[in-house]
């Protein structure tokens, strides 16, 4: 082992350890987090429908194309394919889950980590 940090800065460059969603950088880590939500469900949103297309039934059944496994991502309530999650440790994957966390919290702290299952 190298002895080098995978948490702070080794492992989020030059974002807090914890930031106010109404800081700069608080807001950075949810828009960035919020991107990154979209744009797996957007991927894998397309495998489905490629996938659709692209192989019979059984294929389908027997997960070519990962198909099967894009439809688990697209359904799933946590887990790599979900960036943000509430003070309730659920996942937030729709734009209006994210509106109302953030309305109804007088102070929210967004903090960059892992989750690993």
């Amino acid at each position: 082992m190298d002895g080098g940090s995978v948490a702070g800065k080794d492992r989020w460059g030059e974002f807090p350890v914890a930031a106010s969603v109404d800081s700069p950088s608080g807001a950075e880590l949810v828009g960035r987090a919020w991107c990154a939500t979209v744009a797996e469900f957007e991927r894998n949103l397309e495998t489905v429908r490629a996938g659709f297309e692209e192989y019979s039934t059984r294929e389908v059944m027997g997960d070519a194309g990962l198909v099967r496994h894009a439809c688990y991502n697209l359904g799933a309530y946590r887990g790599p394919s979900i960036f943000l999650y509430d003070a309730h440790g659920d996942g937030i994957r729709t734009r209006e889950h994210l509106d109302r966390v953030l309305e109804r919290l007088e102070s929210a702290w967004v903090v960059p980590a892992d989750v690993h299952y």
